[in-house]
Order: structure tokens, then sequence, then C-alpha cells
């Protein structure tokens, strides 16, 4: 999936951008055709949020938010890829058109990079980046007690007065809605809405810039999701922050986010303005997302997209688009496989829809010949008019939700003993700009063409 190179927000200053980030983590002991296999957790992310900003990361469960928001933090090496943090908007301009390997694009690298810079520049983006993790119980180490865990941080980076430590922990704290009788809690003597509390508090006791919010509600009840919410909410405010909001909960990425990335399996599918996007989703798979949202009147109804299948296996993720196995509007050009054509035939021949095609291919002997050529064995001879019959047939079913793979024949040719059955080659879906700072990577919005292009 190619990525868009031009800017997509409006703003502030931009904190961090990510250019092309991969992340792929190796399968000990498999290989592929020699090559050892990896899973594509995160595949050529292009992700940029700015000063004072909510960015909203969602889609289902290993989709790669959490990969994602790791590696913009530098929790996570990438395999491929940058992110560049607190980079100037002409030097941005200028990096994307620059060679990767010239020497020009290095040196910005080397000034503007996270994964370049040296111990001392590291330990500086570390105040001013932070994380809150999803579970806070786990994230908190058990023996310490609540002000300790808050102050951790400042010890660590030598906090100056130090009699001010106490101090400030206690203004964090009350800030986060705990006051003095929680400062020598243990986490097991908190309440999952309160370690959460303790955990926001730390992450802001270095004053950051950058907040990554993995899934910082998911864990708690309902009631106690509206008041974490409120407080950061509250915090961004008073602090001036921005916040990676990762969520599977479509809702509250909603209520928080100013700009919304919607991913699925390792790449970023659609993106927008948060209010274009829900209003107007245009990926296929965003508009499955939506319509799972519920309605709270009760006399508003809305059709529920059910999709099919699961979430690909992504050490061999599909080819062109990898939410084609499970869109219900995929084009001829979306990826489809021989494999995949194959499997469809023989359900098709097997379903009994078509008597002719039974009768043909009893056998069903089918030789996949490479990814775009399949060759069915008829056991004899064929005659033209069951050639034709054959091509008929297949172009009957291409629009039949139960086969959708046969929309990618493109031509069904004769062999001494059956036919063969070639396939529209896959597209790679690119940005499309829809307007309104609303972008979607879909064959069914085909891009702008490229300056100078035809």
């Amino acid at each position: 999936m190619q990525s868009d190179s031009r800017h997509d927000q409006r703003g502030g200053h931009i904190l961090l951008q990510t250019i092309s980030l991969s992340k792929h983590f190796p399968l000990k002991g498999t290989s592929l055709i020699g090559r050892a296999k990896s899973i594509r957790a995160v595949d050529d992310a292009e992700f940029s949020i700015r000063e004072n900003q909510v960015v909203g990361l969602v889609g289902e469960s290993g989709c790669g938010k959490t990969t994602l928001g790791r590696l913009i933090i530098r929790l996570l090496e990438p395999t491929s890829g940058t992110a560049l943090f607190l980079v100037p908007e002409d030097i941005l301009s200028k990096y994307r058109k620059l060679p990767p390997s010239s020497k020009e694009a290095k040196a910005i690298e080397k000034q503007y990079s996270i994964y370049r810079f040296s111990r001392k520049r590291m330990r500086a983006f570390r105040e001013k980046t932070q994380i809150v993790f999803q579970d806070p119980f786990s994230s908190l180490d058990p023996h310490m007690a609540a002000k300790d865990i808050v102050a951790e941080p400042m010890r660590a980076y030598h906090f100056r007065p130090k009699s001010d430590i106490e101090t400030k922990v206690a203004k964090l704290l009350d800030e986060c809605g705990l006051g003095n009788q929680f400062l020598e809690k243990l986490p097991h003597e908190l309440s999952g809405g309160q370690r959460q509390r303790v955990a926001i508090a730390r992450a802001l006791a270095m004053s950051p810039n950058l907040v990554v919010l993995d899934e910082p509600t998911s864990a708690l009840d309902v009631s106690v999701q509206a008041q974490i919410l409120n407080l950061l909410q509250k915090l961004k405010a008073q602090f001036g922050l921005s916040f990676v909001f990762i969520s599977h909960h479509l809702a509250v990425v909603r209520q928080m986010s100013d700009y919304v990335y919607v991913m699925y399996a390792g790449q970023i599918v659609e993106k927008g303005q948060t209010e274009v996007v829900f209003n107007s989703p245009s990926h296929p798979y965003t508009v499955a997302l939506m319509s799972a949202i519920p309605i709270p009147d009760p006399r508003t109804k809305r059709e529920k997209i059910l999709l099919k299948g699961e979430i690909p296996d992504l050490s061999m993720p599909p080819n062109g688009c990898r939410f084609h196995p499970r869109c219900p509007r995929a084009l001829a050009n979306c990826g489809w496989t021989a494999d995949e054509v194959s499997t469809t035939l023989s359900e098709l021949i097997t379903s009994g829809r078509h008597q002719e095609l039974t009768e043909i291919f009893r056998s069903q002997n089918q030789k996949v010949v490479d990814e775009l050529t399949l060759e069915i064995e008829a056991g004899r001879d064929m005659q033209s008019g069951e050639i034709e019959a054959v091509r008929r047939t297949i172009e009957k079913e291409k629009e039949n939700p139960l086969f959708p793979a046969l929309r990618a024949v493109k031509d069904v040719s004769s062999l001494p003993d059956g036919v063969r059955v070639s396939l529209t080659p896959p597209l790679v879906p690119r940005f499309t700009d829809l307007g309104d700072l609303h972008f979607v990577a879909c064959n069914l919005f085909p891009p702008d063409p490229e300056p100078g292009g035809e």
C-alpha cells in the first residue's frame, strides 16, 4: 500500500511523523522458499501527530495498533522506515523528495529520526514522550507505593530540587483525582480506575509533549471509563498535551480524537478528521466498523455489517488489498490469486448450480500455474461450445457474493484437455484524497494521476 506524501492534517507544528514505517517479527524455525518467515505487524505506515492534538488509532484486535504505538515512542525498533521528531515542515517536505539512500536524507535522519538519536538525545526524547498501558495492574510495580511510582521518573532524571519531588507528586496525584490518602497505597490496595490514575500521573511526571494511550479504559468498568476519559480531556487542556489514543471502542475514539487512522492487517486504510470519517466512512472495512457502533436512540435502526472470515495470517498477507478476501465490494484487481479462484471454482463445480460444469469437470483436476493462471483438466477434449459455456457461467456468477474470487477471472481459453483461466493482475491500493482532509486507500477510489502523469 503506497503512502500519501501530502500533508493531511492542519493545526500546530508536527510533533512526530512516520514515513514508510514497518515492523516485521521473525518466526523462528520457519522458512518459505529458503527465507525466514515473519509477521508483518505494521507495513508502510504514514502517521502524523501535531501539537495539542488527539489522534485516534482504531481497528480490530491484532491489526497492529499497539505495535505502531510502541514504534512511535521507540519501545520497538523498526524493520524499515523512520519516525521524525519535531521536524520542521520545510525539512519534512524536502526529505520526502530525496532518495532514501542519499547523503541529504541520511543527514536529516541523523538529526530528526528517533531511531538515529544518540544516547543523550534519546534520554531527552524519553522525557517528552510517555505511554499509558492497557492494564494498569501489570504496568505498576506491586512493591512500590503510589507516591514512589509517580516519583520514579523524576528521580531517574535527577529532578531538581529533590525537595520538590514530594510536592510535585502530591500535586500530580491530586490533579488525577487522588488525594493525600492514596500516597502510601500499594497497587493491590487500589481499584482499577485508581491504578490507571496513578499510571496517568506517572506519565505526566516529566511534563511530556506526547502521551500514547494504549487502550487506557478497556480494562475498566463503564462508569470508571467515563471518569478516566473526562480526566484525560481535562489534563490535555490543562497541560497542552498531544495524545495517540489507541482503542477498538469507536464511540470513545469519536469523543476523544481530532483526527483518526483506521488500521487493518498492519496497514492504514483510511484517515481523516474524526467527524468526516465517522460521518462519511469510505473504505468497506471502515463502513463495517462504523455499522457496529450502538445508536443510543432505540427507535433508530441501522443494519450491522457482519464481515466474513478472520484477519489474515500476517506471515503470508493477501496480495493487493489485504481486506479483499473479506470485502463485500472487492473488485477484479483487488488481489485475488489463482489459489483463491481454484478453491472458488471447486465450490462452484460441486454446488450443483450448473450441471454443465459438473459434467465437464468430473475429476476437478486443477493446476495452479502461477499466481494469475490456473488450468482445469476436463479428462477429454472440449468442444468450443463447452468452453464458451464455461465462460458464460463464470461471467454469470461473478457478482454472486458466494463466489467473489470469480470477479478476478479475465479470460477462459482452451487447452487440449481442459481450460486455462487467466486472472486480472492485482493493484496495490494507494491513498486517494477525498477532500476535507479525508484519505482512503481502496481500489474503489482510483487515486489522482501523479504530477506529470497521464
